[in-house]
Formats: C-alpha cells, structure tokens, sequence
C-alpha cells in the first residue's frame, strides 16, 4: 500500500492526559488527527456514548484507522461500541490504570484515590458537568482520607491550584513523582 492510500490514523482520547498523551506520541504519529473529549462526559454514561459513537462513526466514515484512549470502564459498552466501528480502544479498565497499571491496587490502599494533573486542571470543568456543589463533592470524595497526586513532570501542578483543589474537596493531597514508562507502554500497545 502507498503512502497516499494508507488509512488515515485517528486517535479519541480523553482531555485529562493531553500533556502526557503528547509527551510520549511516538513522532511518527505526530501528524495523526486527535480528537480531545471533554473529561465531564464521565459524569453522563449517554453523553459519554454520544459522544464516542459519534466520533467513531465520522472516523469509520473516513475510512480512519481510529483508536480510542479511554478506558474499557469509562462506559459499560465502550469495548462493542469500539468494536463495531472497526476501532482499537485501550486495554485497561481506565485512564489511571494505563498510567500506574498493577501498582494502582496498592496505591488505593488506605482510602485513597490516586489522580493526576489533569484531574486538578479540569476539576472545576468536570464538578460543573456533574452538577456538584461543594456539599456534593465533600459527600461524594468524603469516603477517601487522602489524594494521591501522580506527577511525571510533563506539566506540573503549581501550589496554588493544589491549595485551591484541597479547599474544595477538603482531603490531603500528596504528589508522587512518577515516570512514564508504564503508560507509554500502554500508548504505544494501542497504537500498534
């Protein structure tokens, strides 16, 4: 096959992990049409649907080879979804997996929630999609007793955002310096 008629690479991936996900692009997929979805559309499984169907039908349309970095979790269908538009989609349960992989079990040890950056960027953006107040994140982060912040240096998280994310959900967070070794693994796994 030619150059001219090879399919065109499309890849769908979730906001949160635009400064890692491009950090890690292997330089022959710098040119590959990438379509950002909105983080607060995990807060709406019909949006969410909407939305990755959507895209996929446009890709598949294009006759795009299209691959999806969300999780298999993110949507109870998002495997057949994937599936029936020809793509490829990420083989981890979600986005924090494919960036701590077996090591997230012993992370969450000790009610804690592991995040990374781009959880503190689009918190705000993602609180509003869901309709939560402050009440309603305090309820709904309330059965956790520390954050774990995943920092690979790509784009770090300055002081003040982390002071201004702690008042609003009222949980300690601690910042974990971390490679990237294991996520561009799992890029370069869904890219092939």
């Amino acid at each position: 096959m030619s150059e001219k008629t090879k399919p065109k690479k499309k890849l769908i991936a979730c906001k949160i992990f635009k400064d890692e996900l491009t950090a890690v692009l292997p330089e022959r997929y710098e040119d590959m049409d990438i379509t950002w979805l909105d983080p607060g559309l995990h807060y709406n499984l019909d949006k969410i649907e909407t939305a990755v169907r959507d895209e996929l039908r446009e890709a598949k349309t294009q006759g795009a080879d299209t691959r999806v970095f969300l999780g298999n979790g993110c949507h109870p269908d998002m495997c057949s979804m994937v599936d029936e538009n020809g793509g490829k989609v990420l083989g981890s349960k979600n986005c924090i997996h494919a960036f701590c992989g077996e090591k997230l079990k012993e992370l969450e040890q000790g009610r804690t929630t592991v995040i990374t950056p781009g959880w503190i960027r689009y918190f705000s953006d993602m609180m509003e999609a869901a309709g939560w107040d402050e009440v309603d994140i305090r309820q709904n982060l309330g059965r956790y007793d520390r954050i774990l912040l995943m920092d690979t240096g790509v784009n770090p998280v300055s002081d003040e955002d982390l002071l201004e994310y702690f008042e609003k959900t009222q949980i300690p967070v601690e910042v974990e310096q971390v490679n990237l070794d294991h996520f561009r693994e799992k890029v370069i796994e869904l890219l092939r």
